[in-house]
């Protein structure tokens, strides 16, 4: 994930969020960031973008695709 995708990407998430679920992210991220490292703040960044909470709603439907349940 190039730095413009990682940005954006945050930026959606960060979108979602409510006024609350956004100031816990904040203040999880000010205390990640003095104990970690460039590469390692990225990669905790990346984390939350495929883990809640700024990853995108999932639906487990969308596993299943368009075949009907009620056919099988």
């Amino acid at each position: 994930m190039r730095r413009t995708d990682l940005t954006e990407a945050t930026m959606q998430g960060w979108a979602r969020l409510d006024a609350a679920r956004r100031q816990r992210f904040f203040e999880a991220f000010l205390a990640a960031a003095p104990r970690l490292d460039r590469l390692e703040l990225r990669a905790w960044l990346r984390r939350r973008l495929k883990n809640p909470p700024l990853a995108p709603p999932f639906h487990p439907a969308r596993l299943i695709g368009d075949a009907d349940i009620a056919s099988s």
